[in-house]
């Protein structure tokens, strides 16, 4: 407890073709394949993790940045997080040195039902950001309920449903919709996605209000070598102004340690290597590097960014 989950994609190896579609997970998890890949969670800095579990059931968490912060004008963080949980429920809490409360509560409700409180509460009450999750988990089918407000950058309260539906084996078809009761406007998201023996792929379209154009979102993944090497790209296209962007990656995994690697279109290099030191640490080295061909005048054109981590705990 207390420790990150790994970000190993880890595809679902080739089964009997006689076997029925099966449930194919929450529809904003859809993309998840490959931007596990493409996407590495770089930091600034030095980190130092801490957990240790007081009881079977609670654990408590101690985080130390330096060099970096959550917040743009501090260049240090701490926080102090705790979980309690069992096989049904799981509870997160933190609070950190400026006063920052976040939380989370998953747990089944009843049956196939599942629920999922998130909420961040910083000293400014209207900076609030609250997401309440309703999740039904059918034996083909995935759907969704939520209520949230101040998401995405956008203030007010949202309103969501979401409706994902394993058609094949292979094949998943779904669609989303997100009400902004404060605007008020809308966006539908559709999605298809296809999986293969050793690959998967996932195309969406998006489209919001007039001002907003139609995005067109393609992910591909791949894996190479089962558990050890998998590779990912993906695409994102606006077609009624012509803006794209593209990002690929691929992971490594080894006997002790897990590298990920990924580059996009504006110039940005992204690594990350996790060492697994002993059962109970691991070992964190990040760096990005950003080629400024697309800078705006006047602005570095060049950045670099490292950053060291140790995590101890189970």
């Amino acid at each position: 407890m207390g420790a990150k989950a790994s970000r190993c994609l880890e595809l679902a190896p080739a089964e009997d073709e006689s076997q029925g579609p099966k449930n194919p997970g929450p529809f904003e998890r859809l993309h998840d394949d490959c931007r596990r890949v493409v996407h590495c969670n770089t930091f600034e800095g030095v980190k130092f993790d801490v957990s240790k579990p007081l009881t079977p059931t609670f654990a408590v968490n101690h985080n130390f940045w330096l060099g970096g912060s959550h917040y743009p004008s501090a260049n240090q963080h701490y926080k102090f997080g705790a979980t309690l949980g069992d096989n049904e429920r799981v509870c997160f809490a933190s609070v950190d040195q400026y006063g920052t409360v976040e939380g989370q509560i998953v747990g089944a409700v009843a049956g196939p039902l599942q629920g999922k409180l998130i909420f961040n509460l910083p000293n400014d009450p209207q900076a609030f950001v609250g997401i309440c999750d309703l999740d039904y988990m059918g034996s083909t089918s995935s759907s969704q309920l939520k209520v949230a407000r101040n998401i995405h950058g956008v203030n007010g309260t949202h309103l969501g449903c979401s409706y994902v539906q394993a058609v094949t084996k292979r094949l998943a078809l779904g669609g989303e919709g997100i009400l902004q009761a404060a605007a008020p406007a809308a966006t539908f998201t559709s999605a298809l996605k296809w999986t293969g023996d050793k690959w998967s792929g996932v195309a969406s379209w998006s489209a919001g209000p007039p001002a907003q154009p139609g995005q067109l979102a393609l992910g591909y993944a791949r894996t190479v070598s089962p558990n050890r090497v998998t590779l990912g790209t993906e695409l994102n296209v606006a077609p009624a102004t012509g803006d794209a962007s593209f990002s690929a990656g691929a992971e490594f995994a080894l006997k002790q340690s897990r590298v990920n690697l990924a580059v996009d279109g504006s110039g940005r290099m992204q690594s990350c290597v996790e060492a697994v030191l002993s059962p109970a640490a691991k070992l964190l080295f990040s760096a990005e590097m950003t080629l400024g061909w697309a800078a705006e005048p006047g602005k570095p054109r060049d950045s670099f960014k490292f950053g060291y981590g140790l995590q101890i705990g189970s």
